[in-house]
């Protein structure tokens, strides 16, 4: 019986490091679960971020051609061609949404549509997402106007 007593007590006094040990793991797997969180959570928002300029690109495009809808080919060719108005006011905007909008403005492009009435319209938008290097864009073609000649 003593025998017993003696193996219990000195294996407890072996034993005595092992739930520090087991504790100390414990808290580096925590630690490695938090850090992948936070990484996902950093790389959750860059993608956010470039949804939203992407989206914000898409829309200014948009609302530039639904803006020459309204315009005869002449008044166009003025308003969006180089140094337009409309155009200035536009890239204004676009500094307001986009990042690095003042560096890359939106670029339009008129060119003779199907009739003398109408015209084919590049409309280009371009942002930078901060800290990256590349240049994004979105393109948008549309064709305005009258499609025939009036008889």
């Amino acid at each position: 019986m003593k025998l017993r007593a003696t193996t219990a007590s000195s294996l407890r006094g072996r034993q005595t490091g092992s739930y520090l040990l087991e504790a100390l793991i414990a808290m580096l797997i925590f630690a490695f679960g938090v850090l992948g969180l936070v990484g996902l959570l950093g790389s959750s928002i860059r993608v956010t971020n470039d949804a939203r300029y992407r989206s914000e690109a898409a829309n200014l495009a948009s609302a530039m051609i639904a803006d020459m809808w309204t315009m005869t080919a002449d008044q166009m060719t003025e308003q969006f061609g180089k140094d337009g108005t409309k155009l200035r006011t536009w890239q204004s905007k676009a500094e307001n949404l986009l990042p690095a909008a003042a560096t890359y403005p939106p670029k339009v492009e008129l060119t003779d549509g199907l009739s003398f009435e109408s015209r084919t319209v590049v409309v280009t938008v371009f942002w930078q997402m901060p800290g990256d290097k590349e240049v994004h864009q979105h393109l948008m073609t549309a064709q305005i106007g009258k499609n025939r000649a009036l008889p």
